[in-house]
């Protein structure tokens, strides 16, 4: 008896975890296939197999729910961009790797990139947007700073850069990830990107592809 006693809450907790992680998928899910606006929580209560009130024992409010799914997402792909960057090479070749990664996983993506990147929310979405762009920023303003100590790149501001490659990683996929239908030759708006990303830190090597 007293061992099924301990048992009780562990196993409770995993249930709570499994519901809160099915909630969480299927707002991914959700919010991929309608947009932040349209998705609606009995929508999610319903692809995730609950019922709405559960949802609000998990995430007082649709806003948390959204805000977290974000961060779950958004926190899952800097990892792997940051990962890409740290698997050796010069500095030139870990920020072109970075870009690349970044881009080819969000035109992969598509339209829900281009939600997750864009589209109006909620504020405690957008503060996560922009936590995670400054995380970017000073990825690649570490990046940038190991290159000039290495005299790969040219003395420069790495903050400013480093906002200058964030800037043109980002804005430049809009427009394409915006747009329904296949995209046409999305390798060459990879590589134009990284190439533009390399260009504005002045780096003459020509990175590996």
């Amino acid at each position: 008896m007293v061992e099924q006693k301990a048992q009780r809450p562990t196993a409770a907790r995993q249930r709570r975890a499994a519901a809160r992680e099915a909630i969480l998928t299927a707002t991914r899910e959700v919010i991929a296939e309608t947009g932040f606006p349209d998705a609606q929580v009995s929508v999610i209560a319903h692809r995730a197999g609950v019922a709405v009130g559960s949802i609000y024992q998990h995430f007082p409010s649709r806003a948390e729910l959204f805000a977290e799914m974000y961060r779950q997402v958004a926190g899952h792909e800097y990892d792997v961009v940051k990962q890409a960057a740290a698997d050796g090479g010069s500095a030139s070749e870990r920020i072109a790797t970075a870009v690349r990664t970044f881009c080819t996983r969000a035109l992969r993506a598509g339209r829900f990139a281009h939600t997750l990147l864009v589209e109006p929310t909620e504020p405690a979405v957008d503060e996560h947007r922009l936590a995670f762009r400054e995380g970017y920023r000073r990825l690649f303003a570490r990046l940038i700073t190991d290159g000039i100590a290495e005299g790969e790149l040219p003395t420069q501001d790495a903050e400013i850069s480093s906002a200058a490659v964030l800037g043109i990683m980002t804005e430049t996929l809009v427009r394409p990830l915006g747009e329904t239908g296949p995209m046409k030759q999305p390798e060459k708006l990879v590589r134009q990107v990284v190439q533009l990303s390399l260009a504005a830190i002045g780096a003459t090597s020509s990175p590996r592809a």
